[in-house]
């Protein structure tokens, strides 16, 4: 069951000025703390979603309420690091930008960035960093604001296997030690599967909600959950709907 609404899309869509429809109207509430995925192909909107909940771009229609004052942090793709500026220094960009006072700021930037493994490492250059390192340090940038809502555009997609599924052990267990709700879009249903609590799978564009899954398992959550029959299972509805979505 959803907990208390955190996030309430109505009728939400977007036309862009050349008359491309890249969002039918979505209607989604998503509860507070919640962990929700956008699944689909590319294309699909699911970003253009993520956005408009960001605040990043404006619906055509529709509109998205969010609880006035609550803090939100976007975590794109790539980790658009500052390459002249340290890690401590990247990491905290984004409270420099709110405004957030040095003694506060130097502590913030502390504690996330033992939040995400990177403690000891705030003198090193981008340049000297791997692409998981890379990602965390964005993450960690994301979380010094101590959001409300917490937003993710594909943040793992550049990355090998092995360290994405470290990764999302470790934003599993961020999330559940701070407990902001979470919007993760994703085009790998196993990985959407593994985070949320609901999967939200878009159709091919123009996009809109094809179906809502529950995901039915607790967390924590380890890497053994990906190989139990429930798992699989799951992953073949999902997969069976996403079929269904870029065909229809």
């Amino acid at each position: 069951m959803m907990n208390q609404k955190h996030i309430d899309v109505v009728g939400a869509s977007k036309t862009y000025p050349n008359g491309t429809i890249a969002l039918q109207p979505v209607d989604l509430q998503i509860g507070k703390g919640e962990f929700v995925s956008l699944l689909g192909p590319s294309g699909c909107g699911k970003s253009t979603l993520l956005r408009i909940i960001a605040g990043l771009s404006t619906p055509s229609t529709g509109q998205v309420t969010i609880p006035d004052g609550d803090r939100r942090a976007f975590v794109f793709q790539d980790a658009t690091l500052l390459p002249w500026r340290t890690v401590a220094r990247n990491a905290s960009l984004i409270c420099e930008l709110e405004g957030i006072d040095k003694a506060e700021r130097a502590e913030r930037v502390t504690a996330a960035l033992k939040m995400v493994g990177l403690e000891g490492f705030e003198k090193v250059y981008p340049r000297n960093l791997s692409g998981g390192m890379k990602m965390r340090l964005s993450l960690a940038r994301a979380l010094a604001l101590q959001p409300e809502l917490f937003l993710m555009d594909e943040p793992f997609s550049a990355l090998d296997e092995i360290t994405r599924e470290v990764l999302q052990d470790e934003l599993l267990r961020i999330w559940q030690s701070k407990g902001f709700t979470s919007v993760f879009v994703t085009h790998n249903l196993y990985e959407a599967i593994y985070l949320s609590n609901r999967v939200v799978v878009m159709s091919a564009r123009p996009g809109r909600i094809e179906r809502v899954f529950d995901v039915p398992f607790s967390y924590p959550r380890t890497p053994e959950l990906r190989l139990t029959p429930e798992f699989t299972a799951l992953s073949v509805e999902i997969s069976d709907c996403l079929r269904e979505g870029v065909h229809a």
